[in-house]
């Protein structure tokens, strides 16, 4: 299985969530959830981090964290291998807890801060455990609408400041805000990009400038699929300028094989297309397609001015 991207800056905001092994429960009663919330208020004094909700269900749950000090891994790894250690003493049992790492999706927290919020609290009622979210002991709802409950735990300003300067006038919104989705069931991952990042263009352009430095071998798949994708006839273009050939001396075979190579190599990293798809712009099988794509790799790692002349062309395409 592929490694899941980490990226972790100042400020980064993430929805967490962390599944027990095989889809097994991770709360086993009450004071199983009592203890996790103990750890995580003993983490959060360690390492400074935001929590602004959180859901506590049977085998996961739910965390909406901020980091100002760029440190989410290691929380993470604290909270998963407390909480798993205090389990297999308790049971007096061996091995994993939790189904693989965390899975961290990383938010613009001014878009989605409030939707999350409201995604989390109502996850009781989307399982069908209760009828509405203030039923449900164990999510930061009740520190929201009840300023009774409220503690040091669960960050609630940031989230009621979007409804009212106002504390009352915040809550009340807040509330209705919540409830009005029971019905409904938004569900604001359908809007996740490769798996990882939930927000517009100015969130993704940071994370790859952030990614910047990795080298292209050392890319995960999910750093490639978050760069903007660039249409094939654009590249066939920007390519016939470049090399200045005919767009017929690119696509078919004959002259120019060495740039045609180079073209239908670009055509597949640049584009985001399947390599059937890339293969009948130049009238080629997809397993062609692939040929062509090590031979270009295999003449990129042996001639530096190949390589050079490669990335000359691949930056003129992606300024265009």
């Amino acid at each position: 299985m592929a490694r899941q991207l980490r990226v972790e800056f100042e400020g980064a905001f993430y929805h967490v969530t962390s599944r027990g092994n095989l889809k097994e429960r991770i709360f086993f009663n009450d004071r199983d959830r009592e203890k996790f919330l103990e750890i995580l208020e003993r983490t959060k004094e360690r390492y400074s981090y935001l929590l602004h909700a959180y859901a506590l269900m049977d085998n996961h749950y739910h965390l909406l964290i901020e980091t100002p000090k760029a440190n989410l891994s290691q929380i993470m790894q604290n909270i998963n291998t407390s909480y798993t250690v205090y389990i297999n003493r308790k049971y007096r049992r061996a091995g994993h807890l939790f189904q693989g790492r965390f899975k961290g999706i990383i938010v613009d927290k001014d878009r989605y801060l409030v939707t999350l919020s409201r995604y989390i609290h109502l996850n009781p009622v989307r399982a069908k455990i209760v009828h509405k979210p203030q039923e449900y002991k164990w999510t930061s709802y009740s520190a929201y609408i009840d300023r009774t409950l409220r503690s040091s735990l669960v960050d609630t300003a940031d989230t009621l400041s979007y409804f009212s300067d106002k504390i009352g006038k915040a809550i009340k919104r807040y509330k209705a805000f919540v409830e009005e989705d029971i019905i409904e069931g938004e569900n604001p991952f359908k809007d996740v990009e490769v798996g990882i990042v939930l927000g517009g263009k100015e969130l993704k352009t940071k994370i790859l400038e952030l990614l910047g430095q990795k080298k292209a071998d050392e890319e995960l798949p999910q750093i490639k699929r978050l760069r903007e994708n660039v249409a094939i006839d654009k590249i066939i273009s920007t390519c016939c300028m470049f090399f200045g050939r005919t767009w017929e001396e690119l696509l078919k075979r004959g002259k120019g094989k060495s740039e045609r190579q180079i073209v239908i190599y670009l055509s597949k990293v640049l584009s985001g297309r399947k390599n059937v798809e890339v293969g009948k712009y130049f009238g080629i099988k997809g397993s062609t397609v692939s040929e062509v794509m090590k031979a270009v790799e295999m003449r990129m790692r042996e001639d530096e001015t190949y390589r050079s002349e490669i990335a000359k062309v691949k930056e003129l395409i992606i300024e265009k």
